[in-house]
């Protein structure tokens, strides 16, 4: 089977072992490029056949965008506009519990939410009261009414 971009043999199926063996070979070349001190033979002998040949497409793929790429410092105008952006970043508001959030909301949201609060809740009382009581709403409804 062919990997797309790599055009690497991968077997479907591998062991752990050989996983971790890769991940450690790749990740050890890539130390090593960018620490500048890669010797490819060093860092190849402790591995297995099986893993030098999947992996040997990888490292010289490594190896290529490493030597295209230019290595870059910032200016210092960017470290000092990126010092002062740092600086002056609002810090990150913990999560604040749904009473912390409603009691920072316009007084009018709060009034609205209140109401629609409200509102709810009886009506959530309303339709228990019902299916619990058969009677219930009508005993409400004529609760006004008082017999002398």
């Amino acid at each position: 089977m062919k990997a797309h971009s790599f055009g690497l043999a991968l077997p479907r199926f591998r062991n752990r072992a050989a996983q971790r063996a890769l991940q450690d070979l790749l990740m050890a070349h890539a130390d090593a490029l960018v620490s500048g001190a890669a010797d490819r033979e060093a860092l190849l002998s402790p591995y297995g056949e099986e893993t030098l040949a999947e992996a040997s497409e990888l490292l010289a793929l490594a190896e290529r965008i490493q030597h295209a790429m230019s290595e870059v410092s910032p200016s210092e105008q960017f470290v000092q506009q990126l010092g002062n952006q740092l600086a002056t970043a609002p810090t990150v508001v913990p999560s604040r519990s749904l009473w912390g959030r409603v009691r920072h909301l316009p007084p009018r949201v709060q009034l609205a939410a209140g109401i629609g609060g409200a509102t709810l809740t009886a009506g959530v009382v309303l339709l228990i009261s019902r299916a619990l009581v058969p009677g219930a709403l009508e005993s409400w409804r004529n609760r006004r009414t008082v017999t002398a």
